[in-house]
């Protein structure tokens, strides 16, 4: 689907967010300042005419995505690799995170997950460079052997899950980080406003600190990390102060802006909300007592057996399940199914097959046997199995 086609798509089939959200990133794309300014006068005129002039509406969006579509993108989004992780490890006297390897590629999104204490904010700090290695080898495959740290850190920005406090407004901070970055003048306050929009912070430009929300200010933090353009951006639990609904748009707009065609960059994240995260994510680590498992979600989708590294061997397929039935009700819904285990946690139910069965399969023989379904997950490709004592 071309830029053009998608915008007009989401826009006219009334996603009329998600389509001006696409537009900022194309518009982002060319970095032409003539274009920023055109799309910022679209979204004031649409703001204030979405209800009242449809036609027309629609006719100044066409004109505006034929405009972006005849802009020269140059195009660096070839995926190179960025950083490559060789069984590194860090020992704490009551804590050891042991062999991790990874490569990071520009465009791609990778995610922590597992339980508090195992070594997620460890992982992303040894990346940052804010912990020294006990064992393995980091590289840096985006400057040259010889850069300084600080060469790194000006192109791996690594955010915190508490954001420490800013003074003056949302505007204001903005525009100093970019005056940080020798962009000055009328481009200065340009750039701002459209990363103010991309953000969804119109209409806090001028709050300070304390008059808005932890949600508001995870998003301002994000709007002046990716002002300064990084390779890498690392995230710990920035879903922490956001609703259900901000989790899953703030995701979607990190793969959409971390695969831009001008300046695509990498994101690694920390979260406890995994099916979010394994969602949008390419790659995920699991880590559990200092140990991690890997989750190729490219892979995942056409074969679990590859695409699960350490994972409990003989076991191809596990749902979760709540219900108010019994595990016997269950035991013989399945009678006829290489149905080898029932896990219940006390709320929910995890059902391990041995072979291989279908999502129909097992929805025919929950409603053969009448029994009541609340929620059913197939989790055979998720890092939530190995959670599963």
């Amino acid at each position: 689907m071309s830029e053009i086609t998608e915008v007009l798509t989401h826009y006219h089939s009334g996603d009329i967010n998600l389509g001006i959200r696409r537009l900022l990133d194309y518009t982002l794309d060319t970095r032409d300042l003539t274009i920023f300014e055109s799309t910022l006068a679209f979204i004031d005129w649409e703001e204030q005419h979405r209800e009242s002039s449809t036609s027309e509406c629609h006719e100044r969006l066409n004109n505006l995505v034929t405009k972006i579509s005849k802009a020269k993108v140059v195009n660096t989004a070839n995926t190179p690799l960025l950083v490559s992780l060789h069984s590194i490890g860090k020992t704490f006297p009551n804590f050891s995170l042991n062999e991790v390897s990874l490569e990071i590629n520009s465009g791609e999104l990778i995610g922590l997950v597992g339980e508090n204490g195992n070594g997620k904010t460890t992982l992303l700090r040894m990346i940052a460079g804010d912990l020294n290695l006990s064992s393995g080898m980091i590289n840096y495959h985006f400057i040259p052997n010889d850069a300084s740290d600080y060469s790194i850190k000006s192109q791996l920005v690594y955010m915190p899950q508490r954001i420490p406090k800013w003074r003056g407004s949302v505007m204001d901070n903005l525009q100093f980080t970019l005056s940080c970055y020798g962009i000055k003048g009328e481009a200065n306050r340009i750039w701002a406003e459209l990363m103010i929009a991309r953000l969804g912070l119109r209409e806090f430009r001028q709050f300070k600190w304390s008059e808005i929300s932890s949600g508001y200010k995870t998003r301002f933090e994000l709007a002046k990390v990716l002002l300064q353009q990084p390779k890498i951006i690392l995230l710990d639990e920035p879903l922490a102060n956001l609703d259900i609904n901000a989790q899953q748009t703030i995701l979607q707009d990190l793969k959409f802006l971390a695969q831009s065609k001008s300046n695509p960059f990498a994101v690694v994240l920390s979260s406890q909300q995994l099916y979010e995260v394994e969602r949008i994510s390419d790659k995920v680590i699991f880590l559990k007592n200092g140990m991690p498992q890997y989750l190729n979600l490219q892979t995942a989708a056409n074969d679990t057996a590859t695409a699960i590294e350490n994972a409990t061997p003989s076991i191809a397929i596990v749902y979760e399940l709540e219900t108010n039935a019994s595990k016997e009700a269950l035991q013989a819904a399945f009678s006829a199914h290489s149905l080898d285990q029932i896990h219940f946690n006390g709320g929910i139910y995890f059902l391990h097959f041995t072979a291989t069965i279908s999502n129909q399969e097992v929805l025919h023989c929950l409603a053969t046997a009448a029994i009541e379904v609340n929620y059913i997950r197939n989790i055979s490709n998720s890092s939530r199995r190995f959670f599963i004592n």
